[in-house]
Formats: C-alpha cells, sequence, structure tokens
C-alpha cells in the first residue's frame, strides 16, 4: 500500500514548479509577452517533487500531475484546446487571474472539470456516459465567454488591463499511466487580431527557462530565477516545532487569497509534533466511498460518496513540502496515500498510522493499518497533516466542503460524522493488541 517511486530516469523529473502559496515578492520588472512562447512550460507530478525540493511546495498531493501555462490578456485572444479525455479518475482546467485566484465572469466559472467537458461530434465523454478514454474535446478561453455556450472558460475577471497575465492549469489524478509522460497533453492553439496559430510544445531542459517559464513564475508570486535558487533569503521564517507528542486535531481553516486553490477540493488539516519515545499517530474514520479504479467513470456515480480523497503528511514550515524520504534501496517512499491505497476494514473504517520508515514493517504487519511516514530527515519537526475531499456527491453530506471554516475540530467532527478522522498517539503494542479503536478511544 505504500506509494515508493524510483528517482532514476524519469523524463517527467526534469520539468516543473509547484503551485504557489508561499511568501514571495513578484518580479516588478517583468512583461508579459503578448502570446505564450510554447505550450505547457511547466509540468509537476512526484517524480519532480521526489528529484528537486525546490518543486516541492504548498503541500502538494503525489498522486497529482499539473501542467501549467502563462498568457497575456489581449482584446479579441482566444486560445483553443483541442485534446483527448485522460485514462485518469480526474481531470480538470482552471484560468487563474494575476494573483493566482479563481474567478467567475459574466456567470463563467474558470473552472470546467472533466463531467461538463462536452465532447466533439463522434466522441464521447466517458465521465458522461459509459466509455474508454480517448475521446476528443475541444475548450475555448475567450473574453466573451457567455453561460450558453458549451466548453468556454474566461480569460480574466472584467475589467481587466490588457497586458495581465492569467494562468491556465491543467490537472489530472489518479492517473491510469504509469508515467506522466505518456498523458497526450491538448494541443494549443491563439487566435489574434485574427489569426491562429499552434503553439508547439515547450522543450524539456533540466531547469525550464526561457519567457513561457517566466510568465507562470510571475503569477505564482515567485522569484524569476526560482528554479535556480529558491526562495530569498527573506521568505517567512519557518514554524517553530511545539512540544513532542502534541495534536491540534482536524479542522478546516480561513483560506487566504490566491495560491491557485482547485475549487474542486476542500481540505482538512491537522498539526502534530512526534512524540520521541517511539509511540505513533494512529488517524481513524470511516472512508467515503469512491469510483473503483484509475479510469475515467460516470460522475455523479450510484453509489459514490466523493471522486476522490487523499491524505498527505507535510512539514509544516513554509514551503509546506510532502514528506518525501529516500530508503536505502534507492527508492523513494512520498508521505501521501490515496482512497484506493488504503486498506479498509470489515466495517469500511480506515487505520492510517504514521511513523518512522524503521516502524513500517511493524506496521503493515497489524491487519487494516495503512503506514505513511514522519520525515527521516527531520523527525521532530512540526507536520501538517492534510485530508482531501474532491468533488462530494450532491446526497453526500459528510464532506469536508460542507465543513464551516472556523479552524474548529469540534465543527468538523459534527458535519462529518464518523468520516471525521480521529488522531491519537498510541504504542505499536497497543495498537497491535486493541487495535485502533483502543488508540482513539476518546478523541474529538
Amino acid at each position: 500500500m505504500i506509494r515508493r517511486v524510483g528517482v532514476a530516469g524519469s523524463a517527467a523529473a526534469v520539468m516543473g514548479t509547484m503551485m504557489a502559496g508561499c511568501a514571495a515578492s513578484k518580479n516588478a520588472s517583468y512583461v508579459a509577452p503578448v502570446t505564450p512562447e510554447c505550450a505547457w512550460p511547466i509540468a509537476t507530478n512526484a517524480q519532480t517533487i521526489s528529484e528537486n525540493h525546490l518543486l516541492n511546495i504548498s503541500n502538494p498531493d503525489t498522486a497529482s500531475d499539473y501542467w501549467l501555462m502563462a498568457f497575456s490578456v489581449q482584446n479579441g485572444l482566444r486560445i483553443t484546446l483541442s485534446g483527448h479525455y485522460p485514462a485518469s479518475r480526474y481531470m480538470s482546467f482552471a484560468v487563474y487571474n494575476s494573483h493566482g485566484t479563481p474567478f467567475t465572469t459574466d456567470g463563467v466559472e474558470s473552472t470546467l472539470t472533466d463531467y461538463r467537458i462536452e465532447p466533439d461530434p463522434g466522441s464521447i465523454n466517458p465521465w458522461q456516459h459509459p466509455a474508454p478514454p480517448g475521446g476528443k474535446f475541444t475548450v475555448t478561453l475567450r473574453a466573451d465567454a457567455t453561460p450558453s455556450e458549451i466548453n468556454t472558460l474566461p480569460l480574466a475577471p472584467r475589467g481587466t488591463p490588457v497586458g495581465t497575465a492569467g494562468l491556465l492549469f491543467l490537472r489530472v489524478y489518479a492517473s491510469a499511466q504509469t508515467s506522466p509522460d505518456t498523458i497526450s497533453l491538448p494541443a494549443v492553439s491563439i487566435t489574434f487580431k485574427g489569426v491562429s496559430k499552434p503553439l508547439l510544445a515547450c522543450p524539456a531542459t533540466a531547469t525550464p527557462t526561457g519567457a513561457a517559464v517566466q510568465e507562470v513564475l510571475h503569477v505564482l508570486g515567485l522569484p524569476a530565477n526560482y528554479l535556480q535558487s529558491g526562495l530569498p533569503k527573506t521568505a517567512a521564517p519557518p514554524a517553530k516545532p511545539g512540544a513532542a507528542g502534541t495534536i491540534v486535531p482536524f479542522a478546516v481553516y480561513p483560506a487566504g487569497m490566491g495560491g491557485t486553490v482547485d475549487a474542486d477540493i476542500a481540505y482538512l488539516s491537522a498539526t502534530v509534533v512526534p512524540p520521541q519515545n517511539g509511540d505513533v499517530l494512529v488517524i481513524r474514520g470511516e472512508a467515503p466511498s469512491t469510483p473503483k479504479g484509475n479510469n475515467p467513470a460516470p460522475w455523479p456515480g450510484t453509489s459514490d460518496d466523493l471522486r476522490y480523497w487523499s491524505i498527505c503528511d507535510d512539514l509544516r514550515p513554509p514551503p509546506t513540502p510532502v514528506v518525501v524520504n529516500r530508503l536505502p534501496d534507492g527508492k523513494v517512499d512520498e508521505a501521501c496515500r490515496y482512497d484506493s491505497q488504503l486498506t479498509l476494514d470489515q466495517d469500511g473504517y480506515y487505520t492510517i498510522v504514521v511513523g518512522t520508515e524503521a516502524q513500517s514493517a511493524s506496521i503493515e504487519a497489524i491487519p487494516g493499518a495503512t503506514f505513511l511516514p514522519f520525515s527521516t530527515a527531520e523527525p521532530t519537526q512540526l507536520y501538517k497533516l492534510n485530508m482531501r475531499n474532491m468533488l462530494p456527491s450532491p446526497d453526500f453530506h459528510n464532506a469536508i466542503q460542507n465543513v464551516p471554516a472556523n479552524g474548529k475540530p469540534s465543527s468538523a467532527a459534527a458535519v462529518m460524522g464518523p468520516y471525521y478522522p480521529r488522531a491519537a498517539f498510541c504504542s505499536l503494542a497497543t495498537l497491535a493488541s486493541g487495535g485502533a479503536n483502543a488508540c482513539v478511544a476518546g478523541t474529538t
């Protein structure tokens, strides 16, 4: 059940950055070009996160694959995306303004999710009707998008000045492909002043450079030299670890502006500092039902609560990277597990056990337990556990999306009921002999 990937020979690992949310100043001297230089200049995925710490920021989910492309808002500009529905659990397009924030223009939202993307004539959308992936679609970004048009996204909020930078995301979650390199990216065509031209794919280099990359970094609020040197020395100081063995239970906290948030996902977070006596962190709750496998399925499903959910163990100090441990055999253990990677008991409950890599074998030997690692390099650090809920069914009222963003665990527990993740530190002996309930009994 452990997601471990090799770190050698991945072509995808030579590209990337991750969505912002960290404190960094804009590049004030940057001027966006009229049209993008090339298509999809920056990619981020599990391999890029594992191999380059500069790409591991803003608590990423390692089951996701992202591609980013910036553009300059211009009168009459249209961007056309021609692609194929991928073999994955989820995909979406999202447009962000110059501050990295989603928006709505004239009643048209800036996110378009898979099941809402109408197919080209003769094709079938596998999130609308049972069908294999691969059907064709066409999506257009334009300033004058209206709700009556299909597959149309707004370029920018109404009144955005000409020349302002915007950002387009392609997100794919839980891909059935063994490598993101095999995912077919949509072709991009630009129409400006009556002339249409296709964009060539951006070259893959060890450190992406060029105007197309600078556009993306600018909108994300990252310095122009970020991929070479990281954040400036004046970035926010690291969070200070608390007393060993402390837990701030799961809750939903108010979200700040920017950060290129995914409109289809809501987050539940807990903060912990590991004990130093060998105890592990036990997280217990009922698992929402999700589609089986990693291929598209009609949504909403007849018996699915969520499209996808996951939990990741991140280091709390900025830039909030997901834990990545390099193992003696040369592989990597990334501290994210998503729904189909979790072991469930006969009642449909999961038991996630967060411990050290040295404890992994003992944890995995406990029936029903799924191992999630603390950092090998920073074992006493402050950690942030993030649980994601994606696209709840209209009939599933226990989703994180329905929890008030007030930072109160009691509010989250009241809404989520048995699906709320109760957490407690526990000895491996108690867990092995009494089960997870012996560890979390009496917790929030």
